[in-house]
């Protein structure tokens, strides 16, 4: 879904346990960057060292700036930072996330090259 959150339009996902929709989630879970911990289902793990974790109800947001690629904004703080867009949401918010990605990407790829 898409929220505004500190001025910029960002994909998130409201951690739950139903079948996950946005395919940056699925891809996360896949590559195992992210996993439900083995001894309480309602912790979500995020692999690595990071040693970070997330409860059912927080929120994943997607963020390019973060080293592991993700935020996570508690059940309680996201009430009041994030802005959820409501689905048939005007293009230019569509857009604006599209744009977002396509700089996120020219800069990764830009670390890379630096060998950052």
């Amino acid at each position: 879904m898409l929220a505004k959150y500190k001025g910029q339009i960002v994909e998130v996902w409201e951690i739950t346990h139903r079948p996950v929709q946005e395919v940056w989630v699925k891809e996360a879970f896949q590559s195992k960057v992210i996993s439900w911990n083995e001894w309480d289902k309602n912790v979500l793990d995020f692999g690595g060292e990071s040693g970070d974790l997330a409860l059912v109800g927080d929120f994943l947001i997607l963020d390019a700036r973060q080293k592991m690629g993700y935020s996570i904004l508690s059940k309680e703080k996201a009430q009041s930072a994030l802005e959820l867009i409501k689905e048939g949401s005007p293009t230019d918010l569509e857009k604006t996330l599209a744009e977002q990605k396509q700089i996120s990407s020219v800069l990764k790829r830009r670390r890379k090259s630096n060998g950052q």
